[in-house]
């Protein structure tokens, strides 16, 4: 093979690994956006995974509520406006029982990561009505 042929066979070859390594740093890294996304979660997947619609709707979002209301107790509200009553610091220390609204604590001490209920709460607290 002449020193042209080779030098161009070596450069095609160059040229090609670039590609797909580049290519494959894309991918790496859109798989890493996609899990970094879902390990968390958005709001409205966190709400449903920790089973929030046992008590509460969120109708705006198409959320219905799955459970009754306790025994002697009231109906726990739909949250469709809550971020128009509630600032998102507010509803994580309401999840988290460090917070009282009529004299009562929330029924149950939200369970997830803390990046879950910054998630979660920052999501509640956007919800408003127009």
């Amino acid at each position: 093979m002449s020193d042209h042929l080779h030098l161009a066979v070596q450069n095609l070859i160059l040229k090609t690994m670039k590609k797909l390594a580049a290519s494959l740093a894309v991918i790496v890294f859109a798989g890493a956006l996609t899990s970094a996304g879902t390990a968390g979660g958005s709001g409205k997947a966190i709400f449903e995974q920790n089973k929030c619609t046992k008590c509460h709707s969120i109708e705006s979002q198409g959320l219905q509520r799955e459970g009754k209301a306790p025994e002697g107790g009231t109906k726990p509200p739909d949250l469709s406006d809550v971020g128009s009553r509630h600032k998102s610091d507010w509803i994580q220390k309401w999840l988290l029982k460090e917070e009282e609204q009529h004299g009562k604590k929330h029924i149950k001490k939200f369970g997830g990561s803390d990046d879950e209920l910054k998630t979660l709460a920052t999501w509640l607290g956007g919800l408003k009505k127009k």
